[in-house]
């Protein structure tokens, strides 16, 4: 069985998706499956049972025999959110609890950390919190038999509109431009790595079923793209013209960020050493699979 934690979410429903294409549904999902944003991302996918996460590790030791993966995907999200208390619980606690489960277990376990944590000048709580598992675990003597953490840079594509502020900035634009509204056009000294969930969700599927070298890797497309692009490529899918925005970014990053230039691209060399070799779709392309 594969267990996949957040499996109600954007990159775990999309890799359960994946997972069943490939006929395999002996997949175990953990979530919050009260929240019926998330319904439709889980409701269509074949599976052999649904956990909450309460009463996870219960469950989980009862049947530790019959887990041959562990995909660690459910975390909190909230990148705007300064209170860190629920962030140690689900994003630190929980990992923590779930790491050296698979690690007296001997199942191999794949997490999902993320890129905002490689920036240290101004962490958020969310940041904050995958920075400092990463770090716990690099003091880890014991470990799973096989473990990668995945630094994913900005995902995008389908099942994220439950996400709402925290879903990517293509989802953002995507929804202006389907609302008609004028103010679209970005002016951002913020450049970004964008990568399509399908690209992401093919990593996953790889590292499944080749077991590379453990360790950190940084997943993305390896080249930043500022979010005029991402106007750009929107509009250019449906022929429209982007209007001028007036200032700012519309409140997506909220001022989380300095005002000097930033550039988020994703560092490709222990991936394509290691690991994944197969190229990745550009902005442009990735958009054309979302209209």
């Amino acid at each position: 069985m594969i267990v996949i934690t957040g499996a109600a979410g954007f990159i775990g429903s999309n890799l359960c998706r994946k997972l069943n294409l490939h006929s395999i549904n002996k997949i175990i999902l953990v979530d919050d499956f009260t929240q019926k944003k998330k319904q439709q991302n889980w409701e269509n996918i074949e599976y052999a049972d649904k956990i909450e996460r309460e009463p996870f590790f219960k469950w989980a030791e009862q049947y530790a025999q019959y887990i041959d993966f562990i995909f660690h995907l459910g975390a909190r999200t909230d990148y705007y959110s300064n209170s860190f208390d629920v962030f140690e619980s689900l994003n630190i606690d929980f990992s923590q609890r779930l790491w050296s489960f698979a690690t007296a277990k001997g199942i191999p376990f794949i997490y999902a950390s993320s890129y905002l944590a490689n920036d240290t000048r101004k962490l958020s709580a969310f940041a904050k919190s995958k920075y400092i598992f990463d770090k716990w675990i690099e003091k880890q003597r014991k470990t799973p038999p096989f473990w990668a953490g995945l630094k994913f840079f900005q995902v995008y594509g389908s099942n994220e509109a439950h996400k709402a502020e925290n879903a990517s900035n293509v989802f953002k634009f995507f929804q202006y431009y389907l609302n008609n509204e004028a103010a679209l056009y970005p002016k951002s000294n913020i450049i970004q790595d964008y990568i399509y969930v399908n690209d992401a969700v093919k990593v996953l599927y790889y590292f499944l079923n080749h077991l590379p070298k453990s360790g950190l890797y940084e997943v993305g497309t390896g080249f930043a793209r500022p979010l005029s692009a991402v106007v750009e490529a929107i509009h250019k899918r449906g022929n429209k013209k982007p209007h001028a925005a007036p200032s700012g970014l519309f409140g997506i990053t909220k001022d989380l960020f300095a005002h000097e230039p930033i550039v988020f691209q994703s560092d490709l060399t222990l991936l394509r050493k290691y690991a994944y070799k197969q190229p990745f779709l550009t902005l442009e392309e990735g958009v054309k699979r979302i209209f």
